[in-house]
């Protein structure tokens, strides 16, 4: 949770440090997709790996629930950037896999972040944002 706390954190006041970025994106009540931002790309470690530790590695590791998935997290960022990178699509961003399976769709664990949450949210301007580590 502490790290999580951290990264949250380190999002505000970078999004306070730069005031030309605007507000994240998210859709709209009629899905309509988000663009790309015109700050820098969101992070993977920052905006990713947090959400990730504190929703999905308790299934999706060596020895979880979920092991035998094309998702295993280790909960070091570099490796579970590999993993995660395989899952999205950045033509359709909110096609990802990553992005359905995470809200249920074909996922054994049931939907796990509600499409309008700030955690789905923050995947979601990753993989639009370009996915970057």
């Amino acid at each position: 949770m502490t790290s999580r706390l951290v990264a949250l954190l380190a999002m505000a006041l970078a999004a306070c440090a730069d005031f030309q970025r605007g507000p994240s994106a998210v859709l709209d009540d009629a899905g309509v997709e988000p663009t790309p931002s015109d700050g820098g790309a969101t992070s993977f470690a920052i905006a990713v790996e947090p959400v990730l530790i504190d929703t999905c590695l308790s299934c999706h590791r060596v020895g979880g629930v979920a092991a035998g998935t094309s998702l295993v997290l280790s909960g070091e960022a570099g490796a579970d950037f590999a993993q995660v990178s395989a899952l999205v699509d950045l033509a359709t961003p909110s096609a990802s896999r990553l992005l359905s399976k995470a809200a249920g769709q074909g996922h054994g664990g049931g939907a796990v972040l509600a499409p309008g949450s700030p955690d789905y949210q923050a995947l979601l301007q990753w993989v639009t944002d370009g996915a970057h580590p």
